[in-house]
């Protein structure tokens, strides 16, 4: 069996930093993870690697926008709206708008 591709959940980090979901050698080599990733922060990390970042219309929905960076296979997810369905009751210590969802190379 081959490896077609990888995806980064970050999304899981801000409820549960347990083995299962940050490996134990990762937490021991980085110490905690944050648990949120504003996009902002890693579209300027990429950036400084002379990158470019745009978004990809076909892929981006209403309550997420999906970015490809250059020469990569590279797709960001990030939270347009953290209050999809309209509940009106979102979690003040949950999703916020510009949170990385996740990264997935294919």
């Amino acid at each position: 069996m081959s490896c077609l591709g990888f995806g980064v959940k970050i999304h899981r980090l801000l409820y549960d930093q347990s083995p299962s979901t940050v490996p134990s050698p990762l937490s021991r080599e980085y110490g905690r993870f944050a648990p949120r990733v504003p996009f902002k922060d890693l579209q300027n990390a990429i950036l400084a690697l002379g990158h470019t970042i745009e978004l990809d219309k076909h892929t981006t929905s209403s309550d997420m926008d999906c970015y490809r960076v250059s020469a990569s296979a590279a797709r960001i997810h990030v939270v347009a709206d953290p209050d999809p369905y309209g509940s009106g009751d979102p979690d003040l210590h949950g999703h916020q708008r510009g949170d990385v969802w996740s990264v997935d190379v294919w």
